[in-house]
């Protein structure tokens, strides 16, 4: 396999966390020494050692002295270094993985709603305001890329809104795995989006009206139908104990 020059070791490491992620590298499977995958990979070394050791320090592979690295179990990943949340949002996530997502995300994001509600200043309510706008041209156009740009930015500046500085400081981590949970449960006809961007319309709302309890509620909202939607035909009878 001949590998472009620009970037080698990061192109190794890209195609070799694929394969890590889809499972076609199962936990516990020694991955070939290191001249092989050079060979394979038609690349030197140093390059393969290079990506060996960053799928390594992000949990992926386990690499021990004298010994094939092998693959390591999915609780051994760091789940949250946007890397391997990036590397995931390329290609098809296993259901259960979708699922703790969403679970994440139920847990998390309607107290960030909360915190909008009575945190958010003039500013953040237009950046609200300018990613609803994008998500409706999105939708109404049937052009996928404005509205998962527009409901990002949604996601990204309600996060801003709840102006709390370990929020923030988790900021590029949470919304890289939201954009994994979006790519995850978006409709294929982006023009079926009505009923969602109406749900943002009122979380909006609410944040505007500084009403804590009805964003959360809203929050939950969105939430749960993006879940029933790709996720669960039933609600699981343990998702009313974390809500």
């Amino acid at each position: 396999m001949k590998v472009p020059q620009a970037s080698i070791s990061e192109t190794v490491t890209q195609h070799l966390a694929g394969r890590i992620l889809r499972g076609e590298l199962l936990p516990g499977t020694a991955l070939p020494g290191e001249n092989e995958l050079a060979t394979e990979y038609a690349v030197s070394r140093t390059s393969i050692r290079n990506a060996l050791a960053v799928l390594a320090a992000k949990g992926l592979i386990s690499i021990q002295a004298k010994k094939r690295s092998t693959i390591t179990h999915r609780d051994q990943w760091s789940l949250l270094d946007l890397d391997v949340l990036n590397w995931l949002s390329k290609g098809h996530v296993d259901a259960q993985l979708v699922e703790q997502l969403m679970i994440t995300r139920l847990i998390f994001e309607p107290n960030v709603a909360t915190l909008a509600a009575m945190n958010a200043n003039g500013h953040d309510l237009a950046a609200l305001e300018d990613a609803l706008t994008l998500m409706r041209r999105g939708q109404k156009e049937a052009d996928r890329e404005p509205f998962e740009e527009g409901d990002i930015a949604f996601h990204q500046a309600l996060l801003r809104a709840a102006h709390n500085p370990f929020l923030l400081a988790l900021g590029n981590a949470l919304s890289a795995a939201m954009v994994l949970s979006f790519r995850q449960t978006l409709e294929e006809d982006v023009r079926l989006t009505k009923t969602a961007i109406d749900e943002h319309y009122r979380l909006f709302e609410a944040i505007r009206l500084r009403n804590a309890d009805d964003a959360r509620q809203h929050m939950r909202s969105i939430l749960l139908h993006a879940a029933q939607k790709s996720i669960w035909q039933q609600r699981p009878a343990f998702i009313d104990s974390i809500l």
